[in-house]
């Protein structure tokens, strides 16, 4: 899917087109491509002389974040949050991965690429007073600066998730929830990643004269590092405190368990009191056993074995009470 933006009268117009449909590309828009294949590519190359090994990284779902030049020809590849919902059983969740954005431009052209429908772009059009296609440094700042508010907002997403799972781990003895809090680990792991390689790109633009050039354009810059700065300690809190929470939970996961096996060796005390009675007398001999005689044994005896079980019981729980003084 090919978007179109350009300015009309100090207003961001957009225009959506199918893939290889370039009848309203010109200079100065900013053209945005979502899943591009090598075909359209091919084509935009054509159009814009914008290097086509410069475009096909688009193409590759690893790629890493970086800054390139090549004879007026800048690319840039950035590492952007993406949010998934995954289905187990009943349940929906989110999960948060990160996939390659790329940037390139020239004198002429602005062209975004990525391979999946990203929440990056439809922020930035909401800002589109602060928006000019033709000023291709400033639009790259903007983008900079939204993409680090993305990775700050799931970065709460994911924290606000982590105190849900906290919730349930007090009363939990499944492995689930540590299953859970795994899961969101390896989203930071992914988040620290990106978000160091994309600071490492915007130090390099930082010290190219084009960023430099403008007092306006190098202030964005300084704003867009505070940005990343904070989402980079964010991300590094949250994997601090994650990673003792789960060494916590499963200690107290096991410490659960240990709880209700003791409820259970008591219970079982508690009850071996009457099976031991009822041993004696289920024996076939005639060794003249108590109240053998009497009528209404059976009820006496059951009595006196329900009687035994509470005094054991009460005797047990008032044991491990000051055990635990």
């Amino acid at each position: 899917m090919i978007k179109v933006f350009r300015e009309d009268n100090g207003h961001l117009v957009s225009s959506t087109h199918e893939n290889n449909d370039f009848s309203a590309v010109a200079e100065n828009v900013w053209i945005d491509i979502s899943s591009p294949t090598l075909d359209t590519l091919k084509e935009l190359s054509k159009l814009t002389s914008l290097p086509l090994d410069f475009l096909v990284s688009a193409l590759d779902s690893e790629e890493s974040a970086r800054a390139d030049y090549d004879e007026g020809n800048t690319l840039i590849v950035l590492d952007t949050p993406v949010e998934r919902i995954q289905s187990e059983k009943k349940e929906t969740k989110p999960l948060f991965e990160t996939i390659p954005f790329v940037i390139i431009y020239n004198q002429s052209y602005y062209v975004t690429l990525h391979q999946e429908e990203s929440n990056l772009i439809n922020q930035l059009v909401a800002k589109s007073k602060l928006l000019e296609p033709h000023k291709h440094v400033r639009m790259t700042l903007h983008l900079l600066f939204t993409l680090a508010q993305n990775f700050i907002a799931s970065l709460k997403r994911i924290d606000a998730r982590s105190r849900a799972i906290e919730s349930r781990l007090h009363s939990s003895m499944k492995n689930k929830e540590l299953f859970d809090l795994m899961e969101l680990n390896k989203m930071l792991v992914y988040f620290s990643t990106a978000l160091n390689a994309d600071k490492a790109v915007s130090e390099r633009l930082k010290k190219t004269a084009d960023y430099k050039k403008y007092e306006d354009d190098y202030d964005l810059m300084e704003d867009v590092q505070v940005e990343l700065n904070q989402a980079i300690e964010m991300c590094s809190i949250y994997r601090d405190i994650l990673a003792g929470m789960m060494d916590a939970f499963a200690s107290i996961i096991s410490n659960n368990l240990n709880i209700v096996m003791k409820v259970l060796a008591i219970l079982t005390i508690v009850l071996s009191i009457p099976t031991l009675i009822a041993s004696f007398y289920g024996m076939n001999i005639n060794s003249g056993m108590p109240l053998q005689d009497t009528p209404n044994s059976f009820w006496i005896i059951i009595a006196i074995s329900a009687f035994f079980a509470l005094i054991g019981g009460v005797a047990l729980i008032v044991f491990e009470k000051r055990h635990k003084r």
